[in-house]
């Protein structure tokens, strides 16, 4: 239990620091550096597009290395990425081109950092997925929600003393993961092995030949990727791009209200979470997950009719729990699903990754791109007529239906 807590706290300190990170990037684009919509989905994808070339790296090193000192070096770039964001600033030399960089550097170490902890928690404590899951999350966007706000006092305390605090808090979740990894545990105590050392080049390809092979095989974890290439499209890619649009050019929002705003969809996420935590064990979570797209339809509509201030908020809260709904019992399957070859859980992990994140920057691009010629509000009933027909679709299959969480 001991290193469930270390685990917790230094997931939480990381998360503080993400937190900050995603009012900073949007921020950054939209007001200190006035970037165009293309330019700001430009930014957001490269905060996301490492995630494509790395993860898959990230999932067999999760299963053939010491995932948890994996994390400690991945905390280690996001430090140097801040320092560098930091000195930036301070010298007053910030620009379009080295902000790509910064996210590009930042969007390379969460790559690692993914697979590597979504294995962790399924392996570092003996309670149910839904129990496991719900509690990491509830954990990760409660400390990012205060990241969040803080960040929106940007104006009122500055810029270098916000990022101050990000590399305090990276350094104290390497700290702590660092000295978790010298424990013996399960998820940390196989070394590399003679094959992956002595030629590298071949092992990743044999071992990501394997998790492939699985995932073309099985029909169920063939459909759950789909859902999530849906999800990382609207959940992420659209949510990065069109809301900063919209906080600028239709509500004209200042910083401290921009947090708020994605304070609200973390507020909901973790409603979600809270909910689950305390909920009885749902035994078919794919169902959960498959109705979340009728949630997004809700959320979509309503966005689109372009609702009061105080409205909006509310529908990011709404966001926020279809968001965290869907996360939750997403992850609830692909946990079962992996049990299956829980020697290639680390690289079915990182292909779940790969997709939620890979189809992320191409939601981004196509907003940013979108919104150039059409206003924000028809991209958002756009997203609703897809969530219903990809509901719609899904249901001539009853693959995802039928798991049942054990």
């Amino acid at each position: 239990m001991h290193s469930v807590r270390v685990f917790l706290t230094a997931h939480g300190a990381a998360s503080f620091a993400t937190g900050i990170h995603q009012v900073l990037l949007a921020w950054l684009s939209i007001q200190l550096l006035h970037l165009t919509s293309v330019e700001i989905g430009w930014v957001q994808c490269a905060a996301l597009l490492p995630t494509i070339g790395w993860m898959l790296v990230a999932g067999v090193w999760a299963d053939r290395t010491r995932p948890i000192l994996l994390m400690v070096l991945a905390q280690i770039l996001m430090v140097l990425s801040f320092i560098g964001l930091a000195l930036l600033v301070y010298k007053n030399s910030l620009n379009f081109s080295y902000l790509l960089v910064y996210a590009v550097l930042v969007g390379t170490a969460n790559a690692f950092v993914q697979p590597v902890r979504e294995k962790i928690v399924g392996e570092l404590s003996d309670h149910s997925l839904q129990i496991k899951i719900s509690r990491a999350s509830l954990v990760q966007f409660s400390l990012q929600s205060l990241g969040i706000v803080l960040a929106s006092y940007s104006e009122y305390v500055g810029l270098l003393a916000i990022i101050g605090a990000q590399i305090i808090a990276t350094l104290i979740s390497a700290a702590l993961l660092y000295r978790l990894s010298l424990q013996k545990l399960s998820v940390a105590a196989e070394p590399p092995g003679r094959e992956l050392s002595s030629n590298l080049e071949r092992g990743f390809r044999t071992e990501l030949k394997q998790g492939i092979a699985f995932v073309l095989k099985d029909k169920p974890m063939g459909h759950l990727l789909a859902l999530i290439a849906f999800n990382g499209f609207v959940h992420m890619g659209v949510f990065l791009v069109a809301v900063p649009i919209i906080a600028r050019d239709v509500y004209h929002l200042n910083a401290l209200q921009y947090g708020m705003l994605q304070f609200s969809f973390v507020a909901g996420m973790l409603l979600a979470y809270l909910l689950l935590l305390n909920k009885p064990k749902q035994h078919f979570p794919g169902q959960g997950a498959l109705f979340s797209l009728l949630y997004s339809a809700i959320v979509g509509f309503a966005l689109a009719r372009t609702p009061t201030l105080t409205g909006l908020y509310m529908l990011l809260v709404f966001w926020g729990w279809v968001a965290g709904h869907s996360s939750t019992h997403c992850r609830v399957v692909l946990q079962q699903l992996a049990a299956k070859q829980p020697e290639l859980k680390g690289r079915l992990v990182s292909i779940y990754q790969m997709t939620l994140f890979g189809m992320a920057p191409l939601g981004a691009l196509v907003v940013g791109y979108v919104a150039e010629y059409h206003a924000v509000g028809e991209l958002f009933q756009a997203m609703a007529i897809a969530s219903v027909l990809l509901f719609v679709v899904f249901l001539f299959s009853r693959s995802l239906w039928q798991i049942r969480q054990e």
